[in-house]
Parts: C-alpha cells; structure tokens; sequence
C-alpha cells in the first residue's frame, strides 16, 4: 500500500466493530510502516464516515 511515506506492506487481519447494536467484521491493516492501525480502509470505500471531534460522534452511512 502506498502511504505518505512511501509504499509499505501491510497485514490484514479481521475485526469487529459494533454500531448501533449491530456487529461487523471490517479489515484492518497492520505493518512497521504504520504508526497507527488503519481500521476498516476497504471497508469505506462504500460508505462515507463523518467524524465530529467536538461532540464526540462518529456517522457511518
């Protein structure tokens, strides 16, 4: 995967993530060239996540 950083290889590996009551299995990239775990990268590229810091929300949709 290419990263502002240049390009790294990564591992995925499945987690859960729980909405509104529900469960999902979503990707989540793992490598050195990270310095933080990217959750669910494949996974929002069909729906659009909308973060508010301030209030503490985040929308999925």
């Amino acid at each position: 995967m290419e990263t502002a950083r240049g390009n790294f290889r990564f591992s995925i590996y499945a987690g859960k993530i729980k909405l509104d009551g529900s469960e999902y299995d979503i990707p989540v990239h793992v490598g050195q060239g990270l310095s933080e775990v990217l959750l669910g990268r494949q996974w929002l590229t069909t729906r659009r996540l909308v973060v508010d810091m301030p209030q503490r929300l985040l929308t999925l949709g």
